[in-house]
């Protein structure tokens, strides 16, 4: 639930950011949370064995970098954050978490016959 929460925010943001021309601030936002998502998402496509996704959400990663920003013109950015909007489209129809095993309990326990 939680990894489809980031998914789906990631996605509006990237939509957001497709439609409007950002100021500052809002761009530098928009680096940190898609940044973060694609990181999230990356890790989560490595424990499920999915490299080829895992390494298109960290070239994502890198390119949304705060830190280090990838500047590009309007016409050349908006490619890139379509193909990663629908990466992250994508990725909620096709990535889910690794589900967990339960532990077993004294509970679960089968019963090996019956008591003398």
């Amino acid at each position: 639930m939680y990894s489809r929460i980031v998914k789906c925010v990631c996605l509006a943001a990237l939509i957001l950011a497709a439609a409007l021309r950002l100021d500052e601030i809002a761009r530098i936002s928009l680096q940190f949370v898609v940044c973060g998502g694609a990181a999230f998402v990356m890790i989560e496509a490595a424990r499920n064995r999915k490299y080829l996704w895992a390494a298109a959400f960290a070239l994502a990663a890198l390119y949304f970098n705060p830190v280090l920003p990838i500047t590009l013109s309007r016409s050349a950015a908006l490619p890139v954050v379509i193909l990663c909007a629908l990466a992250f489209l994508g990725s909620v129809r096709y990535l889910g978490p690794v589900p967990k095993m339960s532990l077993a309990t004294i509970t679960d326990l089968p019963p090996r016959g019956e008591s003398l």
